[in-house]
């Protein structure tokens, strides 16, 4: 990618990589030097992980990149950046024709053939006491926590490669294969971060999270679905219900038998779509 001229057209400094261990740790140093939107990008990782710590495929091709936020939100907020994440990230996919749509937490996905295909995934990395909080929320490593000292959003897409050059053994596509035909992942890159930053603008404030969570819902889905979810806080628990909904802090608020849980963190499928 031409680093010169996304820093033209993005407005912030861009740094670039052919192939790098992760983009998240090059900003996460920068920390509170480099401005707001600075931008890391790679055509390759070689140490990428996923939300729950897990090794994932990042081969040549993908746009992996993280984006150094410092959000007008309080560190129980942070959720909403997941979800502003997970918006940006889907429209940017239909912007090059793709039916993109959202699941639950961090996924965008494309629905063919009966089968659920992942394109891209967000991890969220709150920086508070000087620590990273993870793909997860700052309350579980916090009892009461300070200030939020910034965010590095990390997003993966597959972008110009074949779905074959993922080693993963869950379902996958890639804009290239949902195309037909290649794509520019310089365009990939610029559509996403300017999306990424208007979307975060607007989660600081609760009129226009409001707006952002409507988008949210419109693309999900999660919701509507019978689901399993092995929460991921304290003690697995393995939670059945209905997703009806997700709060203004990201949870996903699922209908059980007796009761509806309001889930944070935790790992979601579907079992079945409710009439």
């Amino acid at each position: 990618m031409d680093e010169s001229e996304l820093e033209s057209r993005l407005g912030v400094p861009v740094t670039t990589f052919d192939a790098t261990p992760d983009t998240s740790g090059s900003l996460r140093r920068q920390i509170p030097d480099a401005p707001h939107g600075s931008f890391a990008v790679a055509n390759e990782l070689t140490a990428a992980r996923g939300r729950t710590g897990n090794a994932w495929a990042a081969p040549p091709g993908g746009v992996w990149s993280s984006t150094l936020l410092y959000p007008e939100l309080s560190p129980a907020q942070v959720g909403r950046l997941t979800i502003a994440g997970g918006v940006a990230t889907c429209e940017t996919a239909r912007s090059f024709g793709l039916d993109a749509r959202l699941k639950w937490p961090n996924d965008v996905v494309v629905d063919r053939d009966g089968d659920r295909h992942k394109l891209a995934g967000v991890l969220t990395e709150a920086i508070v006491d000087a620590v990273p909080v993870i793909g997860k929320p700052v309350g579980d490593v916090f009892d009461d926590p300070d200030e939020l000292e910034a965010v590095v959003m990390g997003i993966g897409v597959n972008a110009d490669l074949d779905p074959d050059a993922l080693d993963t053994d869950r379902a996958v596509t890639t804009i290239r294969a949902e195309r037909g035909g290649p794509v520019s992942r310089q365009s990939v890159a610029a559509r996403l971060h300017e999306r990424l930053l208007a979307r975060v603008e607007l989660a600081e404030t609760d009129g226009g999270f409001a707006d952002v969570l409507d988008s949210w819902r419109e693309h999900a889905v999660t919701l509507g679905e019978q689901v399993r979810v092995e929460t991921g806080a304290g003690e697995t628990e393995t939670i059945h219900g209905t997703a009806v909904d997700v709060s203004e802090t990201g949870a996903l608020l699922v209908e059980t038998d007796d009761r509806t849980r309001e889930l944070t963190d935790g790992e979601c499928e579907s079992v079945r779509r409710v009439s």
